[in-house]
């Protein structure tokens, strides 16, 4: 090995360590994220009965990559029953929901069966590492390669979802290799560059929905760099629906076991949105031509892509922002990161003739992501356009090579220093990190929630958190996330949260103590009264006050107590009940917008210690009805 080929070697090695090691030393202080139970079940099931059914939200190459160490795993438990099918969405998210959280949390230790599933996509970080640093070495040459692999190191959101088992990951890994081997054959038609390109295209293909993405990227890309090679998307196509149908075990049933067919769900619903699409899919079902859960996780994914709740620095909106995923990347990205890649950009219109060729295959794939983000209803999370962030870091690497500016390499290095610093100080609250044009992490609760910032991820840290206190206080927590805080031993009385599976919140008084408030649940993004609290709220909360003040009072009277029973029937009265638990804790919340919090748990969960007094405020003095 030469002496070029020794540094490469030395600088891969350095980077694989410490990306592992940021990453696993942060994923093992989080707690299970909301939808990470579904990808470790679905996998499981997928690879040890041949049952799709749990994996229908999307193609289950990842969840099974995520369950693989779990088949060499002694005692894991895999206890459901042939449940029926039917044409409801129960089965497609509420079952598979209920299913997942008994194998994490009831069958199975969590921690055993979670950490092995993360580190799978880890692997998955060292290797699109890699392939970003081998493109930025062929592209600019060795130490703008380094420049590229340190910045990608210590990226926060990369570093979040790369603990992660779930699918956005895998798919930015998959997707960002598809289109560095294309390059790579246009530029030199060889059969190791084909098997790459092939290679990357299937696993994207069988990984994920937005894999459908890469036909007009390559389409277009090869028609304006390398238009004789068209014929490659033939190829490609064949080898993706080959894929397809080898990832089902070349079987159209969705469960071996019992040969079930799941049947097309929101059909109805989709054809009204989406008729062509719809049709075309029941006819590919009716004849087969992909498996068939394949068809309806597709059509799955189709009905919540029409309408979603979402969270926009205090607005709040059930059909999206165009502008919320370029809002998103400019808060969320270091900002050492952001100079470099717009000075790159920068570069790429000025020098558009010299460096054309090269610079469209950096420049159009993330601009269709990120143009086919801003065009969906799903605003719930940077994750979905997580591809961007390769192409992002070589355009980086590009100004990091080519910037003709004064003491360039030293500039380099203060902006890669400062990344690195801004990472370990958030470390290891990744999925949380925001820069400093919101303040930091710690006001991002102000902009963003969920997948963003709070994904139930922290429930470890307020299990430690509350143990540091050695307080008699009460806790009460309001959770976002589908783990479960009795796993942690975290002793609280819960509010209203989202979602429980083994019980959750009951109406009872509100005394002065710890209250601890998942950022999502606080903004009231998906409660049943969600955005800020208006003056109909406002009726209806005093009305269900009178209601249920008026029904405690009779229980000190059984016959007052039967007559209302009798003259309003049970579900009246279990109705009033649990519409003003909700409306107390949703009013509850709206004044607690307008105060900073006493301290934070990850920045996801955020703890005021509140008073009598203030909850007497709260909930009976002058509403709040805009934060401030």
């Amino acid at each position: 090995m030469n002496r070029q080929g020794v540094r490469i070697l030395i600088a891969l090695s350095v980077f694989a360590v410490v990306f592992l090691a940021l990453t696993v030393g942060s994923f093992t202080q989080k707690s299970a994220t909301w939808d990470e139970p579904f990808p470790v079940t679905g996998g499981y099931a997928a690879l040890k009965y041949g049952d799709y059914r749990w994996s229908a939200d999307h193609p289950p190459l990842l969840k099974m990559w995520c369950a693989l160490p779990l088949l060499a795993m002694p005692g894991v438990r895999f206890e459901v029953g042939a449940s029926p099918i039917t044409n409801s969405v129960d089965w497609m998210f509420f079952r598979q929901m209920r299913d997942a959280a008994e194998f994490l949390y009831k069958q199975n230790d969590t921690e055993r069966i979670l950490y092995p599933a993360r580190f799978m996509i880890a692997l998955l970080g060292v290797l699109l590492g890699v392939l970003v640093f081998c493109w930025a070495y062929e592209l600019f040459g060795f130490w703008p390669a380094v420049a590229a692999l340190a910045l990608y190191t210590v990226e926060p959101n990369l570093l979040a979802h790369a603990g992660l088992a779930t699918t956005d990951f895998g798919i930015a890994c998959f997707l960002f290799g598809a289109v560095y081997f294309l390059w790579r054959t246009t530029r030199k038609l060889t059969v190791w560059n084909v098997v790459g390109l092939s290679l990357f295209v299937a696993l994207a293909a069988v990984s994920k929905f937005s894999a459908i993405l890469l036909a007009p990227i390559l389409g277009l890309l090869l028609l304006l760099r390398s238009w004789k090679k068209l014929p490659l998307l033939a190829l490609l196509a064949v080898v993706a629906y080959g894929a397809v149908w080898a990832v089902y075990g070349f079987r159209y049933p969705a469960s071996a076991r019992f040969g079930d067919r799941i049947r097309l769900q929101h059909e109805a619903y989709i054809r009204q949105r989406i008729p062509t699409t719809a049709t075309i899919l029941t006819v590919a079902d009716n004849h087969r031509l992909l498996p068939n859960a394949c068809i309806q996780g597709f059509l799955f994914n189709q009905a919540q892509m029409q309408q979603r709740s979402a969270f926009l620095a205090g607005r709040y909106s059930a059909k999206g922002w165009w502008y919320f995923f370029p809002v998103a990347f400019l808060i969320k990205t270091p900002i050492p990161l952001l100079v470099l890649f717009l000075a790159g950009l920068g570069l790429c219109v000025w020098r558009y003739r010299e460096w054309l060729a090269d610079g469209l295959f950096l420049l159009l794939p993330p601009a269709v992501f990120m143009g086919a983000a801003m065009l969906t209803r799903i605003n719930i999370g940077l994750r979905h356009v997580l591809p961007v962030y390769p192409f992002v870091i070589l355009l980086a690497a590009y100004a990091a090579a080519r910037l003709e500016i004064p003491f360039r390499r030293i500039a380099v290095c203060v902006l890669i220093v400062i990344a690195t610093a801004e990472s370990l100080i958030v470390f290891p609250d990744y999925l949380a990190y925001f820069n400093f044009l919101v303040g930091g992490s710690r006001h991002g609760y102000k902009y963003l929630v969920d997948s963003n910032l709070d994904w139930g991820q922290d429930l470890k840290g307020l299990k430690r958190w509350l143990d540091r206190q050695q307080t008699s206080a009460p806790v009460y927590l309001s959770y976002f996330g589908t783990a479960q805080p009795s796993y942690y031993r975290i002793e609280a009385k819960r509010l209203p949260g989202y979602h429980d599976f083994f019980g959750g919140a009951e109406l009872m008084p509100l005394r002065g103590g710890i209250y601890c408030i998942s950022a999502t649940m606080l903004q009231c993004v998906y409660t049943p009264y969600p955005g800020v609290w208006s003056e109909d709220y406002e009726k209806l909360y005093q009305q269900t006050f009178q209601n249920v003040a008026i029904f405690e009072r009779a229980q000190a009277d059984p016959a007052a107590r039967e007559r209302l029973l009798r003259e309003h029937g049970v579900p009246f009265w279990n109705q009033q009940f649990e519409a003003f638990n909700q409306l107390r804790f949703a009013r509850l919340c709206a004044w607690l917008r307008r105060r900073a919090p006493d301290d934070q748990v990850g920045h996801s969960i955020l703890i005021y210690r509140l008073t009598d007094h203030d909850l007497q405020e709260a909930l009976f003095g002058p509403p709040a009805t805009n934060p401030i």
